[in-house]
């Protein structure tokens, strides 16, 4: 978009002029123009400040002798690319402010093309928590990250290399140069300034050492000096929504002969519950919905093994016991939830009375209204009549899918909770409601249910059966619950689904064939091809998120603004009632 002619002179310029030394060369800055004209002016900024402020030279030895004396590469070198940001920000904002705000501007444009952050590990959460700042925002993490990044930003009034590097040392050796899970962060902030001046003034004569040291050719650690001083921090953060290269490496890839594979699907019953539907109704279900991508999948449709014909002892005592923990998990916080309940309850009966209404308009025929006889011949409005208008919109019908997968084993208590009140909420309304949830087994994709559209209120209590395992193969899974839904009589078909925006399912080998794969941006765009193929056919479509934060960007990709995310579990009821508010009203 940006890379003509002009405009690649006017960042080479850009770069030149900070820089002050014309004799340096600019790197390919064709990811960020095809992007953003913001980033890429960002982009020739820093690369002028990194070559003004930083002796690379000198961080290559620093690095080589860290590795020389047993430290891992994969921390020392994220950490001095941390600081060095650092210090590099800091010094190019104060020479060019007008830097910051297409800093901001730019960052939130490369931001929004990202469809997964990551920030799993400790270092990415504090790269994560970094870049959010940059753009004005503060994200939730937690107080080792916000306190060590406060400890980095001491780098930015590094004077030169040197004392950058002598920050970062003490940085590493207090911590981690330790497991950093043993760390302890309870400290005055006095102390640690006091400390800080105490160590830089005591540190080890022998810390300007590497600099004498003879300066070895490392291609590896050279390769990875070259790419963090010629890129951005948020490069390391996130997957780009057009990013379309996926490694089928990086998936699990089983391998089972036809005989074991018949003995797992006749042992699907065992582990997970008796079929709910006939093994021909199961064929033409399958034929149906497993194709493309799912081909060779398979769905089982299932009560579970406490509601169903189950020997499977083991199985059975487990799903007690997850379904006990669930239900402390509500009744530690009983009150707040039945005011969830209450709350979401009222919204929707006073919504749907609203909706029922009958109102009486004015129009060319109808009653006669003599009261208005008088508008004949003195006004434009000759409507004399009046007429009921009828709101009534038809029947609601609601199903509220939940995930399964292993990904919400920490989660679980929330998502059978959440699952809960809603469907408790539904029901006090009489709104029909059938609630269930769904992950996958080897290539069979397991949906549970836990109440059907006319069981007794008393049933919700299922949905505390709830527990996670296995993977999940999301569009499947809802293009499976959408059939069902479709065969309803209602006129307004809504499905809900709780999900932690992460579909993920392992490859079968089968017969030396190894089925399409189904995670990262594949299974992210499958799931979102799904729930734009419901809404098409009539079904409204309500994402409720209940993952980390940092993969919030994949449920919009897959929901559009058509999604719930609260921190605050007070708040819950009020935001899935405003969401289904809006959708009944519209």
């Amino acid at each position: 978009m940006y890379s003509n002619y002009d405009f690649e002179n006017r960042l080479k310029n850009i770069m030149w002029t900070i820089c002050g030394d014309y004799d340096q060369n600019l790197e390919s800055f064709e990811e960020f123009s095809n992007k953003s004209k913001n980033i890429s002016i960002y982009y020739a900024a820093k690369l002028g400040a990194r070559r003004k402020y930083i002796d690379w030279n000198m961080i290559k030895g620093y690095i080589n002798h860290k590795l020389k004396n047993g430290v891992e590469k994969d921390t020392i070198i994220p950490i001095v690319e941390i600081c060095a940001d650092i210090m590099v920000e800091e010094n190019l904002i104060n020479e060019r402010p007008g830097i910051y705000d297409i800093r901001k501007i730019g960052l939130e444009e490369i931001f929004q093309n990202y469809f997964e952050v990551n920030a799993k590990t400790f270092i990415e959460k504090i790269k994560y928590a970094l870049v959010l700042e940059q753009m004005g925002k503060y994200g939730n993490v937690d107080s080792r990250v916000r306190n060590i990044l406060k400890e980095m930003k001491v780098c930015k009034d590094s004077k030169d290399t040197l004392e950058l590097l002598k920050n970062i040392e003490i940085l590493y050796n207090t911590y981690f140069d330790q497991d950093l899970s043993d760390i302890e962060f309870v400290y005055e902030q006095e102390t640690v300034d006091e400390n800080r001046k105490a160590d830089i003034e005591n540190l080890d004569e022998n810390f300007s050492s590497f600099m004498y040291e003879e300066l070895y050719e490392d291609e590896d650690i050279s390769n990875e000096i070259d790419k963090i001083s010629s890129s951005l921090l948020i490069q390391s953060i996130g997957d780009f929504k057009n990013n379309r290269d996926l490694k089928l490496e990086d998936n699990t890839v089983i391998s089972i002969d036809d005989d074991s594979l018949k003995k797992i699907y006749e042992r699907i019953e065992y582990y997970y519950g008796k079929s709910l539907i006939s093994k021909e109704e199961l064929k033409h279900i399958q034929n149906k919905i497993c194709k493309n991508v799912h081909r060779g999948c398979r769905v089982h449709f299932t009560d579970g093994v406490l509601r169903s014909d189950c020997d499977n002892l083991f199985q059975i005592k487990y799903v007690t016991k997850q379904k006990e923990k669930n239900m402390s998990v509500f009744r530690e916080n009983i009150k707040i939830y039945r005011r969830n309940i209450s709350r979401l309850k009222d919204i929707l009966t006073k919504t749907l009375m609203a909706e029922k209404e009958i109102s009486r308009v004015y129009s060319y025929s109808g009653s006669l209204d003599a009261n208005k006889l008088w508008r004949i011949g003195r006004s434009n409005n000759t409507k004399v009549f009046t007429r009921s208008e009828d709101n009534e919109k038809g029947g609601y019908v609601v199903d509220i899918l939940l995930d399964a997968s292993g990904s919400q084993s920490s989660r679980q208590g929330k998502v059978a909770t959440q699952g809960y009140i809603i469907s408790e909420a539904l029901t006090r309304c009489g709104i029909p409601n059938r609630v269930m949830s769904f992950c996958s087994f080897l290539d069979n994709t397991i949906i549970r249910r836990y109440r059907d559209y006319d069981s007794l209120i008393s049933e919700n209590n299922n949905i505390f059966e709830y527990y996670a395992s296995g993977n999940n193969r999301d569009g499947l899974a809802i293009k499976a619950v959408s059939e069902g839904l479709l065969n309803r009589n209602e006129e307004n078909k809504i499905l809900i689904i709780l999900s932690d925006g992460r579909p993920n399912d392992i490859n079968i080998k089968k017969n030396n064939n190894i089925r399409a794969s189904y995670k990262g941006r594949a299974a992210v765009m499958d799931t979102a091809f799904e729930v734009r193929n419901c809404r098409k056919n009539g079904i409204l479509v309500l994402g409720v998120f209940t993952g980390k934060e940092e993969d919030i960007n994949a449920e919009k990709l897959i929901y559009g603004k058509d999604f719930v995310y609260t921190r605050n579990i007070e708040r819950f009821s009020d935001i899935v009632g405003s969401y289904l508010k809006k959708i009944i009203m519209n």
